[in-house]
């Protein structure tokens, strides 16, 4: 039966309770709305649904359907039970210590009702020849991967996708036969005379092998004559069973005293070459190598889970114990480090707009400049940047390709507390991993997933590092898994004594907590997570390791009281400092925003901490005066916040420096416009539709413009005017002669970037569907659902025939059998083919016709109905619209 069918009757049986549950788990099945259960099942079996779902699973719910997938045939219809599938996982050693009271039954059934609710299991009933038990859904062991469970193909499988691995097993149970080894006989191939198989082709070598590795006592037999370390070697494979080995199909003898552990494995069939330089664990080998089970050990605890107070504080690296005045106190001066380094960055790049590479970023020598400036390291500066600029308070100029401040001054008159709500908030919607800026763009692959049995001698390849600002930082799951580690932080917590003391987890604590819950989630855990763990402990949300109140408030989605609970806890700003002769100043301690704003900007910071010195210079005050200040107003600020007399080195500093101020002034134009018609030009600078074009009378016959030539140009020309571009400048000329109506592209200088002043860059992606259901949706599709009548009377939904049409070729494809397919020409004539499918996969589907003798590709748009050829009375029809 077809699985979507089989779901469908599935899913139509249950209660509205247990819809809800589905819904609510797998909210993607009903968003649009669906019509019937045959849509509903087809929703559930694509491929991106069950990725969705799989990504939800924890590690044992994962390895129990793994399982399931490796013992059941969908096509045959033959499941599998509890009872079946108690011997095949082996729980692990310390289950029942951390879990009293909870058998590996009773988890068994747990976890098997979970994946039946979330419709990745179909219950089969019981018949004459198999007990009641449950089979996969059709598309799972495609979403799966090609090794489930970590185990590798089959030696028939192998066998049949490699013609060299089928020549090399034929060789190798000769081998074995001639060494002595009992392979038992197959039923392909058996003499007569003698009773053995001569194993003259690959498939009977492939099941000679898998029948002798299965046979009990084989493979202890086997690990006692194994060379040392082969045990440790075999564990490499446990993860994924594809390892690299140079000459890897070279002929090995059986008998060879010194060979080494992937010597003595190749020789005996165990490891099988797929190509010259690569090698795979076949699943016989992988079993035997797990004591006969496909899960050993079956992880049913999570990490860290039943922690109490002398494993906290035992020391183990797991988790150690942290005094809760010492969280706070690391918390809240990482807290005003982050706010003191914020303001002083809005400064620079104030007075400094930081420029970006024309490939796109904030390049290494800017950060460096930065980072000088700043007196912090350059990983540090990345990522203020990047918080900056995902709280708005730094913008990207398309006209400078310069990163400028953005409403800095409001910044700078809002609270402590408020701008770290600002910033905090921030960073978990921020959709990219600053701590990624510096590692290369595109990483090799995790280690441990593809075992290498000897180290690999290519030289890998130079790879250019991540940016920052740059959109290979960009990662549209980053705020899902900041909210994942805040909830993980917050689940791993655990009070110590008398609740003076907490539990500070490890990283890789955290990380495999998180792993163990979100398996398929695992390698972006290991990439984001440690990087996560360093910006959180910036913002506060952590001190000392240890999950402070700040981060417990915003895991529960308090953000309001995280920064009341600030406000509390940080120390009353102070608005004054000391002013000493040697021009410098003192803060004794943290400074209001508004006042530490003002005084950064007179002076340049020296030290770090909150009681920072300033040192006044000739440059430093000329930048006040740049930024529209006076020598008044900068002696009435400090006379006003100085705890001391201004003293006279600085007075005579500030007032001669004021003095020679501005004898010369520099402006920025873009483009001029020059005409002899002295009132056109006068009418211009009074058109107030202008305006935005920033005119400028430079001289009685010129006006320079703050706009590009191009743009000049076209907005003249909608205003009314004819303008031309000048003859005398190629660049206006060729600006202008390239134009368009507005839709030109962007120089270099600008990265290729279009967007208006003060928009995000293409680094900053729209927010992907947060897949929110109401109870108001829940209860609509569940009424349209029970109104739409039985599956029966609405098999034929639309949105289920391409998938029921799909899943029959895929079924084909499997059982190696041929269709009946109805396609319809160009000219739209219809006809039906009798067809064996090889492949499907991007709209088309590769065919063999037996009558030509010939492969052809045939669209699936054209493809009207399909069914088994060897089935009578539509059975297995599919239709597809043209």
């Amino acid at each position: 039966m077809s699985s979507i069918r089989a779901l469908a009757d599935d899913l139509a049986a249950r209660s509205d309770n247990q819809l809800r549950a589905l819904l609510s788990a797998r909210p993607d099945l009903c968003l649009p709305p669906v019509p019937d259960f045959p849509a509903l099942a087809a929703r559930a079996c694509t491929r991106i649904s069950l990725q969705r779902a799989l990504e939800k699973l924890s590690r044992p719910e994962l390895d129990l359907l793994e399982t399931i997938v490796l013992t059941t045939d969908v096509d045959a219809g033959t499941g599998i039970g509890a009872d079946a599938l108690k011997p095949l996982l082996v729980p692990a050693p310390d289950t029942t210590m951390r879990q009293p009271g909870n058998t590996a039954e009773q988890q068994l059934d747990a976890y098997l009702a979970r994946l039946h609710s979330l419709g990745l299991l179909v219950p089969v009933s019981a018949e004459a020849d198999q007990p009641a038990g449950f089979l996969p859904v059709a598309s799972l062991p495609d979403v799966l991967g090609p090794y489930p469970a970590g185990l590798g193909r089959t030696y028939a499988k192998l066998a049949a996708a490699n013609a060299e691995a089928g020549e090399r097993m034929v060789a190798v149970v000769a081998a074995l036969r001639g060494a002595g080894y009992l392979l038992p006989a197959v039923a392909e191939g058996v003499d007569s005379d003698t009773g053995s198989s001569p194993a003259d082709k690959a498939s009977a070598a492939a099941r000679a092998l898998e029948a002798w590795l299965s046979a009990p006592g084989t493979w202890e037999a086997l690990l006692a004559e194994a060379p040392p370390k082969t045990g440790e070697l075999l564990e490499r494979f446990r993860r994924s069973p594809v390892g690299t080995v140079p000459q890897a199909l070279r002929n090995l003898p059986v008998h060879d005293g010194g060979a080494s552990p992937v010597e003595w494995l190749l020789a005996r069939g165990l490891l099988v070459p797929v190509d010259a330089s690569h090698v795979e664990l076949p699943r016989a080998a992988g079993i035997a190598a797990r004591g006969g089970a496909l899960i050993n050990p079956w992880q049913t605890a999570a990490p860290g889970l039943g922690t109490d107070e002398e494993a906290a504080s035992s020391g183990t690296g797991t988790a150690r114990t942290v005094r809760a005045s010492l969280r706070d106190n690391a918390a809240y001066s990482a807290v005003a480090e982050t706010l003191r380094l914020v303001s002083e960055l809005l400064v620079l790049a104030d007075t400094t707009p930081v420029a970006t590479l024309r490939a796109g970023g904030v390049g290494v020598r800017e950060i460096k400049r930065l980072a000088d400036e700043l007196r912090i390291d350059t990983g540090e500066v990345a990522w203020l940047l990047e918080l900056t600029a995902a709280a708005g308070l730094l913008t990207l100029d398309v006209d400078t390709s310069k990163w400028r401040t953005n409403d800095a001054g409001t910044y700078a008159t809002l609270d402590r507390h408020h701008q770290w709500l600002l910033l905090a908030t921030a960073w978990l919607a921020l959709d990219r991993a600053p701590a990624l800026v510096g590692s290369p763009a595109q990483p090799g692959s995790r280690p441990g997933s593809q075992p290498s049995v000897r180290p690999d001698s290519r030289p890998d390849a130079a790879k250019s590092g991540i940016n920052a600002l740059a959109a290979e930082a960009s990662r549209p799951d980053a705020p899902a898994v900041r909210r994942r580690l805040l909830d993980a932080l917050a689940e791993l917590s655990v009070p110590v004594g008398d609740g003076t003391s907490v539990a500070a987890p490890a990283e890789s604590l955290v990380t495999d907590y998180l792993c163990w819950h979100q398996p398929r989630l695992c390698r972006r855990f290991e990439r984001l997570v440690p990087g996560m763990l360093v910006e959180a402990a910036r913002l506060g949300l952590l001190g000392s390791g240890a999950l402070t109140e700040l981060g417990a408030a915003l895991a529960a989605d308090e953000p309001e009281e995280a920064a009341e609970l600030l406000d509390r806890q940080l120390p009353e700003p102070l608005s004054h400092f000391l002013l000493q002769a040697d021009l410098t100043a003192v803060a004794p301690g943290y400074l209001e925003p508004a006042v530490n704003r003002e005084l950064a900007l007179l002076s340049t910071a020296e030290g770090q901490g909150p009681a920072a010195i300033y040192r006044f210079s000739a440059d430093s005050v000329r930048r006040a005066l740049d930024a529209g200040q006076d020598a008044e107003g900068i002696l009435a600020f400090l006379t006003r916040h100085s705890a001391t007399e201004v003293p006279q080195p600085l007075r005579y500093l500030v007032e001669d420096t004021a003095a020679r101020h501005g004898a010369v002034r520099v402006g920025s134009m873009s483009a001029y416009l020059r005409s002899q018609d002295l009132e056109l030009l006068d009418a211009l600078l009074a058109d107030p539709r202008a305006a935005p074009l920033g005119l400028r009378r430079l001289a009685p016959t010129v006006l320079a413009s703050k706009s590009s030539a191009r743009e000049l140009l076209h907005t003249l020309r909608e205003l009314g005017y004819s303008p031309a571009p000048d003859k005398d400048d190629d660049g206006v000329a060729l600006t202008a002669a390239g134009s368009t109506d507005g839709a030109a592209g962007s120089s270099p200088a600008q990265g290729g970037m279009t967007r208006g002043a003060g928009s995000a860059p293409s680094s900053f992606p729209v927010r992907t569907n947060p897949w929110l259901l109401t109870d108001e949706d829940l209860q609509a599709q569940l009424d349209r659902l029970r109104g739409a009548g039985t599956p029966a009377k609405s098999a034929a939904g639309a949105e289920a025939e391409p998938l029921l049409a799909l899943e029959t070729l895929r079924k084909a494809i499997r059982l190696k059998r041929p269709v009946r397919i109805g396609i319809v020409e160009p000219n739209g004539t219809h006809r039906h083919e009798v067809l064996q499918p090889l492949s499907v996969g991007g709209g088309r589907l590769r065919v063999f016709d037996a009558e030509r003798d010939s492969e052809r590709v045939v669209s699936i748009h054209r493809v009207m109905d399909i069914e088994l050829a060897d089935e009578a009375g539509g059975k297995n029809r599919s239709t597809t619209d043209g």
